[in-house]
């Protein structure tokens, strides 16, 4: 039913076939998911689609859609009620980082650092762009603009509606490695040589912090703070209108994932398997939990629960509140990403150990055949 793959453009499904996907969703929009109904463990596989290739990052998704790049270079949209693909398209080079999402568009970033917007919805392209010097963050994009780093040590932004067209570049002085990240009229990017810069809207620095270490993941804002961590094992908070340090703390183990801010609580990974959730102010550890192993990419926050994807196999929900688990999901292989939360819905990527296939996972409550019997 599908059409034979293009390079440089979507490939395009069936009609019988398009028209079932589409009328089983809701079109990506601009807004972001909400998740009134928060999973509850214990989960059980309620259906899987097979991946051709290896997942490249992580995937993202939104009104009912997930969308995915593998390392050959492809994206693929998959509509989650009906398991099918939504469209596919083909790069022009490998992959090696997940897409991400602004506004109507997703946008990716290829190896060789070219840069391609496609239309959410149809995987139409926009534009694509070649970018100077390897691309050495995450593409992201807001209103109209695309922002992104360079591993020789600049900033960028580039206008999404007139093809790409660069509006500016900011030298920072060290390989850009974590970000960009918004914070209200500000953009944040984090550099190899541990300083978090803060630009405005025309790329002009707003402020500058110098930390202690690399900075290899995304800071989060909120709340009027900055929050972000580095190889020395150090985190810290900063005032998000001028980069004065709030507070900062040592942690057992480097945060190797951007942080999640929800309320007056922090929840920070680490690199020794352990999750962390801090006091947004103050920065006490008010609780921490191990994870059987490494944890594959950032936790992702669901109502009351934190979902920890580890690679062990195994995804963790953590009681916000507690810091404590509140039930485990044992994968049948390693899990290749992070959880994703598409009520009702948990969404992983799972390898298979023999093989090394990986499957996109759809998992949902486990409830009992007799329905008299209690679930807690």
């Amino acid at each position: 039913m599908t059409g034979m793959l293009a390079r440089g453009r979507p490939v395009p499904f069936a009609a019988l076939t398009l028209a079932l996907v589409l009328g089983s969703c809701a079109a990506p929009s601009a807004g972001p998911l909400v998740d009134p109904f928060p999973p509850r463990f214990p989960l059980a596989e309620a259906g899987s689609m097979a991946i051709d290739g290896a997942v490249a990052g992580q995937p993202r998704a939104r009104d009912a859609v997930v969308y995915f790049a593998t390392r050959d270079g492809r994206l693929t949209a998959v509509v989650a009620p009906s398991r099918a693909a939504l469209w596919r398209f083909q790069a022009d080079g490998p992959l090696s980082a997940g897409p991400e999402l602004g506004g109507d568009q997703v946008v990716i970033r290829d190896d060789a650092g070219t840069v391609y917007a496609l239309d959410a919805r149809r995987g139409a392209l926009a534009f694509k762009r070649a970018v100077a010097g390897p691309v050495s963050t995450a593409v992201r994009g807001t209103e109209g603009r695309i922002f992104l780093g360079t591993a020789n040590g600049v900033a960028m932004a580039l206008d999404a509606a007139n093809g790409g067209a660069t509006l500016w570049e900011t030298a920072l002085g060290a390989a850009v490695t974590a970000g960009p990240v918004f914070d209200g009229p500000r953009v944040l990017f984090g550099c190899a040589d541990g300083r978090l810069h803060a630009l405005d809207a025309a790329g002009r620095p707003a402020w500058t912090f110098a930390a202690r270490g690399a900075i290899r993941a995304d800071p989060c804002a909120g709340g009027g703070r900055v929050f972000f961590g580095t190889e020395e094992r150090l985190f810290y908070a900063l005032d998000g209108a001028t980069g004065r340090a709030r507070w900062s703390r040592r942690l057992q183990g480097a945060p190797v994932h951007p942080p999640v801010f929800r309320g007056s609580r922090l929840v920070v990974a680490a690199s020794n398997s352990v999750v962390h959730v801090l006091a947004a102010r103050g920065g006490s550890v008010l609780s921490w939990e191990a994870v059987p192993s490494r944890i594959v990419h950032e936790p992702a926050l669901s109502g009351p629960l934190v979902l920890v994807a580890s690679g062990g196999p195994g995804l963790v929900g953590l009681d916000l509140a507690t810091g404590r688990a509140a039930g485990r999901h044992a994968a049948s292989g390693p899990l290749a990403t992070g959880a994703l939360w598409l009520s009702p819905e948990v969404v992983l990527v799972v390898e298979d150990s023999e093989t090394g296939r990986q499957r996109l996972v759809f998992l949902r409550r486990d409830l009992p055949a007799n329905p008299a019997a209690k679930v807690p």
